[in-house]
């Protein structure tokens, strides 16, 4: 086959489609989203109850020091009176995640040096295959993108953090102008709301710039200012969040209550068991070196490849692959160290780690396969890749909820219920208002609801964000369909 077919046929086609086959439903889940009774209704009726700046400082103090996810919760579309708005926030999240990693990569790309329009349309593949890895796989969608509670902490600063790399990288390439200043300052304001949304990007952001310092400490000997500067940043940021009275009441909740060692037994074991799997659920292998053969083909056409590389990728393998190894381990161990239990909101972003880092330690190696002068795939791959994203895709779990939520109703059912029950929460006066049990609950989008308990914690949110006294699911009643 030739390069050319490869590239104007097979790759476009291949990858709009794989891109499409998970951004589309997503979009299409958006428009059944509904706030989740686990949380959503919690910061809102705080924030209308005694003001937004009052429920932050009530949340620093009495919950937790993520200030940066508290800001973003208790400012959600319910506070607003605006419910109809949680139906953009699940699309509004992919899309941003979506861009912060066409951002990075160009960044990337850029350090390659290839060519304006074969970086351009390097940028769209990768991040379309992206973004469908991530899907193809992901523990739970629900928690990263439809759920705001959980997207706040995990998913906004995932994808602040791959847009933080691109400010950062550009920031390194600027020469000195008020522009420069500008884009230092900026670097340095993503990082402090990175660190502001939770503990696992506080502790991923911190390892990070240590790895980058260390290294470059060594092999230039001496210390990159603008490293430090974000690592500072950090480090303060991380000083807030943990100084927060908040922070200690919630760690005393915590079935570990700060088991170091155990905590760092039970990460490491997590780890070993499934990154393998990993590997082999996905079409990562494949891809790998489909990308190493074209990857290095970009390299190959400049003279000046290994001096430009080098300013961002020449990095040795076997420390790439310690940094990679290290990063994975700082987002699963606060979860571990904490409680014990490590939540598929938590996995979702160490799996964003594991793409983004593995992507990484394979460019490092493109200099190396480029002096070979064979960067034409061969049938034989290109046919196994294809097989195995066909079979990975039949066998992923998650594709396979968000296809049937939408395609048997359950996601149009759960939205015309949850309407209806909006309905009758704004309009009913009564102080005890009893409510009909949801008769669907469709994985991709449901997460909690409310009890037959009134006392529980989520009844009482919403009770007291719609002004009743109590709220009540009563089984003996009939889900009613919302009135248009």
């Amino acid at each position: 086959m030739k390069q050319s077919v490869l590239h104007r046929f097979l790759l476009p086609i291949t990858t709009t489609g794989l891109f499409l086959a998970v951004f589309v439903p997503i979009l299409v889940l958006s428009y059944y989203n509904h706030p989740s009774a686990a949380d959503d209704y919690c910061f809102a009726d705080t924030a209308v109850r005694y003001g937004f700046w009052q429920a932050q400082q009530y949340y620093y103090d009495g919950w937790t020091g993520r200030y940066f996810s508290n800001f973003i919760v208790h400012g959600t579309p319910l506070v607003w009176g605006w419910y109809a708005g949680f139906k953009f926030i699940p699309a509004l999240l992919a899309i941003g995640w979506v861009l912060a990693a066409y951002t990075l990569l160009g960044e990337w790309l850029n350090r390659l040096g290839s060519p304006a329009p074969t970086r351009s349309r390097t940028q769209l593949y990768l991040t379309g295959l992206l973004f469908f890895l991530y899907i193809l796989i992901l523990p739970n969608l629900a928690e990263a993108f439809i759920w705001t509670a959980s997207a706040a902490v995990y998913t906004v600063p995932t994808a602040l953090m791959m847009y933080w790399g691109a400010v950062l990288l550009r920031w390194q390439t600027q020469p000195p102008s008020t522009l420069r200043t500008l884009t230092g300052v900026w670097a340095s304001v993503l990082v402090f709301l990175i660190v502001g949304c939770g503990e696992t990007h506080m502790l991923l952001i911190i390892s990070l710039l240590l790895a980058i310092l260390v290294y470059r400490l060594v092999k230039n000997r001496q210390v990159d200012k603008q490293l430090l500067l974000q690592l500072g940043v950090a480090l303060v940021s991380g000083w807030l969040v943990f100084r927060a009275p908040g922070n200690a009441v919630r760690m005393q909740g915590g079935a570990a209550n700060g088991d170091l060692v155990g905590g760092m037994v039970q990460s490491l074991r997590w780890l070993a068991l499934t990154l393998p799997r990993w590997f082999l659920q996905t079409p990562v292998l494949p891809l790998s070196a489909l990308w190493i053969m074209l990857g290095a083909g970009l390299v190959a056409k400049r003279t000046d490849a290994d001096a430009r590389v080098s300013k961002l990728f020449g990095v040795p393998l076997w420390y790439g692959l310690l940094v990679l190894f290290g990063l994975l381990l700082a987002t699963v161990f606060p979860s571990y160290y904490a409680t014990q239990n490590l939540t598929n909101r938590a996995i979702n972003v160490t799996y964003a780690v594991f793409l983004w880092g593995w992507l990484f330690v394979l460019t490092t190696q493109l200099p190396r396969f480029a002096r070979f002068g064979t960067t034409r795939p061969p049938l034989w791959l290109l046919v196994l890749t294809l097989l195995w994203i066909g079979i990975s895709t039949v066998r992923s779990l998650p594709m396979r909820r968000l296809y049937a939520d939408i395609l048997r109703g359950d996601a149009a059912q759960y939205d015309r219920e949850l309407t209806a029950r909006q309905q009758l929460l704004s309009q009913s006066r009564a102080d005890t208002l009893r409510l009909a049990p949801l008769s669907v609950y469709p994985t991709s989008l449901f997460m909690e609801d409310i009890r037959t308990d009134p006392t529980h914690w989520w009844n009482k949110c919403q009770a007291g964000y719609y002004g009743h006294k109590v709220i009540i699911i009563d089984p003996s009643i009939r889900p009613t369909p919302a009135r248009p």
